[in-house]
C-alpha cells in the first residue's frame, strides 16, 4: 500500500479519536461528598399489611414503642388549678375587685352582673346571688373571706351530692356503670368540634391501661373523615398502653351508611366475641336539628335489641369555651337522651369553667371527665372538691 495513503489513514483515526474525547469528557465533575455515617438519622416508618383491614373489623396495629407517649410517661400533667386560672380571675378574681366599690349595694349590683357573665345560667345565678344577698351582712359583704365562704358553701351544695364518690376516683373505669353482663356499652354524643373523637380515644387508652378489651365502633357514617380519625386515635391509645392485657380494636364497616346499624352490629360482636366495653362514636348534630336527634333514638332502640340495658352509659361531650351554650346542648340532648354523665372538654385556659356548676344544677346529672390538653393523658376524673377551691382562689398554684 501506498506509503502516503497509510499515513493519511493514522491522520484520520487520530484525528476522529481525539474528538470523541474531548466530545465524551465529563464536564463539571463535583466530588462526591464523603458522609459521616454515625451523622445520619432516618425514620422510616414500618409499613403493615393487614389482611384483617378488608374485613368489617379492623384490629389497631400495634405501634412501634417511641411513636407515641405511654400514660406513665407523661411528666408535666395539667392540674385542674392551672387549667382554671382564667376562670378564677373572670369569676373570684372581679368579685375581689368589686369590693374596692365600699357601697353595699353597689357591691352586690357587681357582684350580680359577674354571675350572669359567669355561664352559671340564670337558675343558678339567682341562687348563688341570693345566698350573698340574704346570708351576709353589711359588714359581711366588705369581708372578701365571707363571701368567699358563703359561695363555697352553696356551690359544695349544688356539687357535692353527685360528685362525692369521686372524690376518691381517678380512672375512668371508676366513673363508668358497669354491666352486670357482658360488654358495658358507652355512647357518646355531642356536637361537631367539641371533642368527640379525640375523648373516645383517651378513654379507650385509659381503659386499656385498666387491661379491658376495647370495642371502637365508628358509629358517625356521615362524616367522610370520621372513621380514619377515630381509627389514628385508636391506634394512639393501643400504643399508649404499656398492658399487654388490654386491647382495643375499632368496629368499621366503611361501607355502611347506617348508623343504626353499626351500632346494632357492633354490640352484637362485643357480646359475641368478649369485650369488656363497646364504646359507640356518633355523627356531630345541633341540637335543633329535630330529625337527627330523633335518630339518635333509633341507635339506642336497636342497641337495646342485642342488651337490653344498652346504651349502659350516656355521655355528652361539651366544649367548656360555649359556656351557656353547652348548657343549652345539654339541656336539648338530655329530653331525648337522657344523659347519664357529661365530658367536659378544652377546660384549659377557658374563662368559662364556671359552666360546670349551672350543668350540674340544672340537669342533675355529674360531670364524669374533664379535658385538660391535648395529650392523650390529659383526660381526668373530674375532682368537685378541687374544682371548687380552684375557681375561689384557695388552691396551691
Amino acid at each position: 500500500m501506498d506509503q502516503s495513503l497509510i499515513l493519511t489513514l493514522m491522520a484520520g483515526v487520530l484525528a476522529v479519536a481525539g474528538t470523541l474525547f474531548f466530545v465524551l469528557k465529563p464536564k463539571n465533575q463535583v466530588k462526591a461528598p464523603v458522609i459521616d455515617k454515625t451523622q445520619v438519622q432516618v425514620d422510616v416508618e414500618p409499613v403493615h399489611f393487614h389482611p384483617e383491614s378488608l374485613t368489617e373489623s379492623t384490629k389497631v396495629p400495634i405501634v412501634k414503642k417511641h411513636d407515641s407517649p405511654k400514660l406513665s410517661d407523661i411528666e408535666e400533667e395539667v392540674t385542674l388549678t392551672k387549667a382554671l386560672l382564667k376562670t378564677e380571675e373572670s369569676f373570684f378574681g372581679r368579685i375581689k375587685k368589686a369590693l374596692s366599690l365600699g357601697d353595699t349595694a353597689k357591691i352586690i349590683d357587681e357582684i350580680e352582673e359577674i354571675l350572669y357573665t359567669s355561664d352559671l345560667g340564670p337558675k343558678t345565678v339567682e341562687k348563688l346571688l341570693g345566698t350573698v344577698r340574704d346570708k351576709l351582712s353589711k359588714s359581711d359583704l366588705l369581708d372578701i373571706n365571707k363571701i368567699k365562704a358563703a359561695l363555697k358553701a352553696e356551690i359544695t351544695e349544688i356539687l357535692e351530692p353527685l360528685h362525692k364518690a369521686q372524690a376518691t376516683q381517678t380512672k375512668v373505669l371508676d366513673v363508668v356503670k358497669i354491666a352486670e353482663s357482658g360488654p358495658t356499652v358507652i355512647m357518646i354524643l355531642g356536637v361537631n368540634g367539641a371533642g368527640k373523637t379525640t375523648s373516645i380515644g383517651k378513654i379507650t387508652a385509659q381503659l386499656a391501661q385498666s387491661g379491658q378489651k376495647v370495642l371502637v365502633a365508628a358509629g358517625d357514617t356521615f362524616r367522610a373523615a370520621a372513621g380514619g380519625q377515630l381509627k389514628v386515635w385508636t391506634e394512639r391509645a393501643q400504643s399508649a398502653s404499656t398492658n399487654t392485657a388490654g386491647s382495643v380494636e375499632i368496629f368499621w364497616p366503611e361501607q355502611t351508611t347506617d348508623p343504626a346499624a353499626v351500632a346494632f352490629d357492633a354490640v352484637s360482636k362485643g357480646k359475641a366475641q368478649n369485650f369488656d366495653y363497646v364504646i359507640l362514636d356518633t355523627a356531630g348534630r345541633l341540637h335543633t336539628q329535630s330529625h337527627l336527634m330523633e335518630e339518635l333514638k333509633k341507635v339506642k332502640r336497636v342497641m337495646t335489641k342485642v342488651i337490653p340495658e344498652a346504651p349502659h352509659n350516656t355521655w355528652i361531650v361539651l366544649d367548656a369555651n360555649s359556656g351557656q351554650n353547652a348548657l343549652n346542648q345539654a339541656i336539648e340532648f338530655n329530653k331525648i337522651m337522657d344523659l347519664s354523665g357529661v365530658i367536659l372538654t378544652k377546660l384549659d385556659g377557658t374563662a368559662k369553667g364556671g359552666v360546670v356548676i349551672g350543668l350540674v344544677d340544672n340537669l342533675g346529672i355529674p360531670v364524669k371527665l374533664i379535658g385538660l390538653g391535648e395529650k392523650i393523658g390529659d383526660l381526668k376524673v373530674f375532682n368537685y372538691a378541687d374544682y371548687i377551691n380552684s375557681i375561689l382562689g384557695d388552691s396551691k398554684k
